[in-house]
């Protein structure tokens, strides 16, 4: 999952993988409304959150590139923040899986969610897809399944 946020408007997008990295669906969100970052970063954790919730996945591993996110994540518990208490509600969806892990990813290792992001700004719009994903992003799938 991943987030980016232009002027005045901010767009979310995540991919769902199985254990081989074979593309099960995806999604992207936009949204006209300038968030922060890390923000903009919750969001697109609940919508990658959407996304599992509609592949009837057991077990979720959630990759983002933004460690601020991961470790809030981690610590939802102790964080007394208006931030902290937001994710410890988003978090309670994790509930509906036997288990759930959050991992920091290189920025350079989430390229496919990074331009899910940049099509829902360009084309201010929502899509979520299954195996069918947008020829916009063949190429990056491509790209890392022979990596």
């Amino acid at each position: 999952m991943d987030a980016a946020v232009s002027t005045g408007c901010s767009g979310f997008g995540a991919v769902a993988r199985d254990h081989d990295g074979f593309v099960l669906g995806g999604c992207y969100k936009f949204v006209v409304k300038s968030l922060d970052v890390i923000w903009a970063e919750l969001e697109a954790l609940n919508e990658g959150l959407k996304l599992v919730g509609r592949l009837k996945v057991a077990q979720l591993i959630l990759e983002s590139d933004s460690a601020m996110l991961v470790n809030k994540v981690k610590k939802r518990m102790q964080d007394v923040t208006i931030l902290g208490q937001r994710i410890k509600q988003d978090c309670k969806a994790f509930n509906k899986f036997n288990s759930v892990q959050i991992n920091w990813n290189k920025r350079n290792s989430n390229n496919v969610a990074d331009s899910l992001c940049n099509l829902a700004i360009k084309n201010r719009s929502d899509l979520y897809f299954n195996m069918d994903y947008p020829l916009d992003i063949h190429n990056i799938i491509i790209h890392d399944a022979i990596k």
